[in-house]
């Protein structure tokens, strides 16, 4: 333990072994994608988080472009048939809370079992709580109609039930519908079958997954260290809670757990250049030699999606800016990192204009501190942003790039595309 406590990592390793542990210095895969790669990807991530909006693309499908490449439509095909297949024992992935909504691997479906035990016992959010204390009858009809008819949405389960529409509020329609389903998706008694454009489908969880994943039980104590081991091996290097936040644990309970997996060696404790907390890695960890990709990475990217972790490990203070007013915004609307040679150097504000096939870029604002030194750094690095951005494009389906005049870097960059598109 003495050996372990003393080892010390430079921030420079420690960004190595956070982005290699990701799969972002791994070359991309060529030819077609298949579903090895998208278990390659979400081996490394452990979970995928689903977002819904929609101005460049889904948030989920950026996150493994970064990984695995090819084209908008290739990524989601793949990533329909591994979530949504007909055939229960062929799903790969399925939705579940996770880091938020998620899409997580069917194999861990156990794992989370103690979220769905907790739930069911009115520890989930309050608002499915309260509905659930008040409103079980209306909860076992809504099982025992899907149960009976198969997959729906909540305005169909609405409709059959003859519940009417709900109330609209500030987050969307909160309708008996919605809220039954919602319970029953946390309790792990319904799952997502599929989706109708971004609508989900329910269906009894025993249609959903394999009977086996169904069963199987794991008790709470060593789900934890599962999934926090999981998220270290992930990470690659973390503190504790950063580790927590992966899969959203308890926080009273996961630092117990986390002083048991370096008491049984899962875990050494770690020095890193500059933290004001322990880091933790797994045991056998190794030092990744490879240099980051250049890429832009979604907001929701699980290198970046714990915001004082980001700001930790490459100096990034990110929020982001989807729910504030335009006028107070201070980068943008739809803003990613650019990830390059092992360091967030620029943050842009990106946007797909369907009806002229065009990427565009109402905002690019270098990243003080970590915007590279000396002319040829700043060169290449302005060339490599400025061919992913022609890469971006191109897999949404665009024709080019266009560079509006909003912040730091624009006149740069905007020179800089034009020269690529050469």
């Amino acid at each position: 333990m003495t050996a372990a406590r003393s080892a010390r990592l430079s921030l420079r390793a420690a960004r190595r072994l956070a982005i290699g542990a990701q799969g972002l210095a791994a070359p991309l895969p060529g030819g077609r994608l298949d579903v090895r790669h998208l278990r390659r990807a979400m081996d490394s991530m452990g979970l995928l988080q689903i977002d819904a909006v929609n101005v460049l693309a889904r948030s989920h499908l950026l996150v493994l472009r970064a990984r695995m490449g090819g084209t908008h439509d290739a990524v989601l095909a793949l990533l329909e048939r591994s979530a949504y297949a007909r055939r229960a024992d062929e799903r790969v992935l399925t939705e579940y809370w996770g880091h938020e909504a998620s899409f997580v691997r069917v194999a861990d479906w156990p794992l989370f079992g103690w979220r769905m035990r907790r739930g069911a016992a009115g520890d989930m959010w309050s608002g499915y709580a309260r509905f659930g204390e008040a409103n079980q009858p209306k909860i076992r009809a809504a099982l025992a109609w899907l149960d009976a008819n198969g997959p729906a949405s909540t305005a169909e389960v609405d409709a059959a039930m003859g519940w009417g529409p709900g109330v609209r509020g500030p987050w969307g329609t909160r309708s008996n519908g919605k809220l039954a389903l919602a319970w029953l998706f946390w309790a792990g008694r319904v799952g997502v079958a599929d989706r109708t454009g971004f609508v989900r489908r329910y269906d009894v969880i025993e249609r959903v997954l394999p009977s086996e994943m169904v069963e199987a039980l794991v008790d709470e104590p060593d789900a934890h260290r599962a999934l926090l081991t999981d998220a270290a091996r992930c990470l690659g290097v973390a503190t504790a809670d950063d580790l927590i936040d992966y899969h959203r644990l308890p926080k009273r309970i996961a630092p117990a757990r986390i002083a048991e997996l370096v008491e049984d060696g899962q875990l050494r404790e770690v020095a890193v250049e500059g933290w004001d907390r322990p880091g933790y890695v797994p045991a056998g960890q190794r030092a990744v030699r490879r240099r980051s990709r250049s890429v832009l990475l979604s907001p929701f990217d699980p290198l970046v999606w714990h915001r004082p972790r980001a700001e930790r490990l490459f100096g990034f203070h990110y929020r982001i800016e989807i729910y504030t007013p335009k006028a107070k915004r201070q980068y943008g609307y739809f803003v990613l990192p650019f990830l390059h040679d092992d360091a967030l150097v620029a943050r842009l504000d990106v946007r797909f204009d369907r009806e002229r096939d065009m990427l565009e870029v109402p905002a690019s604002w270098a990243e003080p501190g970590s915007w590279p030194s000396g002319a040829a750094a700043s060169a290449d690095a302005l060339e490599a942003l400025a061919t992913e951005l022609h890469a971006l494009s191109a897999w949404c389906g665009g024709e080019g790039v266009t560079v509006l005049s909003r912040g730091d870097l624009a006149d740069r960059l905007r020179a800089a595309v034009a020269g690529a598109d050469c």
